[in-house]
């Protein structure tokens, strides 16, 4: 059952969908441009073999925070391995992406800022 619960200052919401352009990606959106012009907070499991593959968002910065599971980061050309408690910033213009070489699945908190995309 579908459960999205929304006050002024709370969001409660239990729908994911499949990222629309990388298989094996799979995203539960919090905040959005339909809640805000400035914020877009989600998140983002990357299933075992599967790849968030490196792009470049020319208008706003990237923050990743892993929740749980491991990932390797790209950014810049650089790989990265990152795991739980790590914190990974993706300035605009910047390219990034991840690979999950893992047997788990990476949970990752992610935000952007100005503008909000969806």
């Amino acid at each position: 059952m579908l459960e999205i619960v929304m006050s002024k200052y709370i969001k409660r919401t239990q729908e994911t969908k499949n990222h629309p352009k990388f298989e094996g990606v799979i995203l539960r959106h919090f905040f959005t441009s339909e809640d805000n012009d400035r914020l877009n907070n989600m998140e983002v499991k990357i299933l075992p073999g599967y790849s968030i593959f490196p792009h470049i968002h020319e208008n706003s910065g990237e923050y990743f925070y892993v929740v749980s599971g491991e990932a390797q980061f790209s950014i810049d050309g650089d790989k990265i391995n990152v795991k739980r408690g790590d914190v990974m910033f993706a300035p605009k213009g910047i390219e990034h992406g991840f690979y999950n070489p893992s047997e788990t699945e990476a949970f990752v908190l992610f935000s952007t800022f100005s503008p909000a995309i969806r």
